[in-house]
């Protein structure tokens, strides 16, 4: 049981080294930088709790187009699981305190079942959410589908910052 949870662990601390050094050299205070973000959220359709972070880039000079990889570890009562995303997505506000945007990208699964039977799966994020749009700390609310072997519905809240 303790090899099957290494792989797990060594997987999901992969992905947060790639993530981590974006959180850490961040820039601060403009909507142009690259910002972090963490998160939390639930799994429903899995019975999963999740924590994770990502970063936030703009694409081009547009302000509306955005590159927000994540990782997101998920603890359930089945099955544990990490969820690596590259999202794109497209901010449809661009005046005013708040926007929302829809996107999608690549997803990767790392399931971990007790059983024994895990497995990595790959798979396709469809999103939505809304946030504010201004400030050194910005509160967001998403929801994600991802499309895989497993799918999965995403509800998740964090601050960006």
């Amino acid at each position: 049981m303790k090899r099957q949870h290494a792989s797990w662990y060594s997987i999901a601390l992969a992905g947060l080294a790639m993530v981590g050094p974006g959180l850490m050299t961040a820039p601060r205070g403009s909507s142009a930088a690259v910002d972090g973000d963490v998160r939390v959220g639930a799994y429903p359709n899995s019975d999963a709790v999740s924590v994770g972070g990502g970063v936030l880039a703009p694409v081009g000079d547009s302000h509306r187009w955005y590159f927000n990889p994540n990782i997101e570890l998920a603890k359930g009562d089945s099955q544990d699981f990490v969820a690596m995303s590259g999202d794109f997505h497209y901010d449809f506000a661009r005046d005013g305190d708040a926007t929302f945007w829809m996107g999608g990208g690549p997803a990767v699964l790392v399931v971990d079942r007790p059983s024994g039977s895990n497995d990595t799966q790959l798979g396709v994020n469809v999103l939505t959410g809304v946030g504010k749009r201004t400030g050194d700390v910005r509160p967001f609310a998403q929801l994600r589908g991802t499309m895989a072997e497993d799918s999965r519905i995403a509800l998740a809240g964090g601050i960006r910052f």
